[in-house]
């Protein structure tokens, strides 16, 4: 079909659809020709699944075009039946001590963080702050996060020596590599073999795979690390490997 009949299936206009293509979150159509271009269903049904990302879940495009591309840039097809994923997942995440979300006030006030810090660990990405009636929240795992950095202080990593938030901030860029990947490859990988329920389960069943193996493994490679620079006598740069 011509980009005028795209227009009129999805009630699109043509330089959104362009900028689109731009971005990354549609395929280039097919050019028979010079100056020619043909677009076919996959294009009507991608743009029609941003739309209703946009529309019912309210997602920025940078993540629907996570969730619409898989890492090779090909569709990720099939996934459609699990968007809203996370709304079954959240049972099945629930914590154990039945931590619930805090006012960012109170969190400031339990933990004896300041709330200026609070706003910077937010800033470098290490917790995410939710805004409701006008209000700054946080969930019960952001929560959970002040508190451990407000023990790691007390237990003397402290600002005069160096643990300031900015410190801090190479943990989210490392977290959000891991968590793209794994969501990416199981949208990719189960998206059309899986109905909610059970994709829900599988998924929270492999967060705590992760969330077991993944500091495992840190303390396996910080202990080798140590060993390393024990033998060496050296001390290598944060950009070293050791």
């Amino acid at each position: 079909m011509k980009m005028k009949e795209l227009e009129a299936a999805t009630g699109i206009g043509r330089e959104t659809i362009r900028y689109y293509i731009r971005e990354g979150l549609l395929p280039e159509p097919v050019r028979p020709k010079r100056n020619v271009a043909a677009y076919g269903r996959e294009h009507v049904k991608r743009l029609n699944l941003i739309r209703k990302l946009q529309q019912e879940r309210h997602l920025p495009l940078s993540v629907i075009k996570t969730i619409v591309t898989s890492e090779t840039g090909e569709p990720a097809g099939g996934f459609e039946s699990l968007i809203g994923l996370e709304v079954a997942m959240g049972p099945l995440l629930a914590d154990g001590r039945n931590l619930a979300p805090k006012k960012l006030a109170d969190v400031a006030k339990d933990t004896g963080l300041p709330l200026a810090d609070i706003r910077k660990f937010a800033e470098i990405g290490l917790i995410h702050i939710d805004q409701r009636d006008g209000t700054e929240w946080l969930n019960q795992r952001n929560v959970r996060i002040m508190e451990i950095i407000s023990q790691t202080r007390a237990d003397g990593f402290v600002p005069d020596i160096g643990y300031t938030v900015e410190s801090y901030d190479f943990y989210p860029q490392m977290i959000e590599l891991l968590a793209r990947r794994a969501v990416v490859g199981f949208y990719s990988r189960l998206g059309d073999k899986l109905d909610q329920p059970a994709a829900a389960k599988l998924a929270v069943n492999g967060i705590r795979t992760l969330s077991e193996m993944v500091p495992l493994m840190l303390i396996e490679r910080i202990v080798r690390m140590v060993e390393k620079i024990s033998e060496s006598g050296e001390l290598p740069t944060e950009e070293d490997e050791v």
